[in-house]
């Protein structure tokens, strides 16, 4: 995946967000598999949002 598409994709990977964050730790290698996919998932949640649910300047 190079890019949430679709609010149904958002919603898994905001899940699996929440799923992976106790396995992750601020000492976890950057090469453990969590850390990983956390690494991922949440620069694709942050694009999503931005893109879709961004905060307008005030």
């Amino acid at each position: 995946m190079t890019q949430i598409e679709n609010e149904a994709q958002y919603r898994w990977a905001l899940g699996r967000v929440e799923e992976l964050l106790p396995h992750v730790k601020d000492d976890t290698p950057l090469d453990n598999p969590y850390s990983m996919e956390l690494d991922l998932l949440s620069g694709l949640v942050s694009d999503y949002s931005e893109k879709y649910y961004a905060i307008g300047e005030p």
